[in-house]
């Protein structure tokens, strides 16, 4: 049995941000992310920035944008 009362363990954020590109400059980048949601705002853009690095571009803390965004990554 399932219960719909439950608090949800994830949270949605929709993110937009300036990023540099190596050799190729600037460029806007945008998608979504799915954290635990006891995540505050700041540990949040932190995992948009690591990703981000992980993908071999670099950005400011400053320039990422954080939308709550409920149900964002869901497909179902």
């Amino acid at each position: 049995m399932t219960s719909t009362n439950v608090a949800p363990s994830t949270i949605d954020y929709a993110w937009h941000a300036w990023v540099s590109v190596p050799g190729e400059g600037r460029a806007f980048a945008h998608g979504t992310v799915t954290v635990p949601a006891s995540f505050c705002w700041d540990r949040v853009t932190r995992e948009v920035a690591a990703w981000l690095g992980s993908q071999g571009v670099t950005g400011r803390l400053d320039d990422i944008h954080l939308i709550l965004a409920p149900n964002a990554g869901r497909t179902d």
